[in-house]
């Protein structure tokens, strides 16, 4: 026969209850790791660029790939490998499809002629932006391009707009 003794059983019950603490937690770490490694999944991407009117540049988003397949439409010997240089020498990449006060639809002009344009959400910001952001209503005011840097995620032609400077 075997007698336990009060401290042998309060024993196991601790033994017991640190067994179960042990494994709930590294279940609960497991699962909280395997949802940080899905969110990692969709980065956030940056983008340089000039700042045009979505409604226009997206009727003009065709003649950029249009014109690369045209041999005496090539921007190439422009380009310096220094995106200041390549705009200083050549036409403004926005010209056509420059912002406005009014304009509602935003889009992001990169310096190889890519339009992305901008989800709601990034409209909304940029809206605001020109109207509160000292050198865009100054650039804006002199009918200058306004250039600006976006983060955010890419789908299709849209940004998803993270962050606007």
């Amino acid at each position: 026969m075997l007698v336990t003794s009060p401290e042998d059983t309060s024993m196991e019950k601790f033994a017991g209850l640190f067994a179960g603490l042990t494994l709930a937690f590294g279940l609960a770490f497991a699962q909280s790791g395997g949802h940080s490694a899905g969110t990692a999944a969709v980065a956030i991407q940056q983008w340089h660029g000039t700042l045009v009117d979505a409604s226009c540049a997206g009727s003009s988003n065709a003649k950029p790939a249009d014109s690369a397949s045209a041999p005496a439409e090539q921007t190439q010997p422009v380009d310096t490998g220094r995106p200041q240089k390549a705009h200083v020498k050549g036409e403004s990449p926005a010209s056509g499809c420059a912002v406005t006060s009014s304009t509602s639809a935003f889009a992001l002009q990169a310096p190889g002629g890519q339009v992305m344009k901008f989800d709601s959400i990034g409209n909304i910001r940029a809206a605001e932006m020109l109207k509160s952001k000292a050198n865009w209503t100054k650039d804006l005011s002199a009918g200058k391009p306004i250039h600006a840097k976006v983060a955010g995620t890419l789908s299709g032609e849209t940004i998803t707009v993270a962050s606007l400077q």
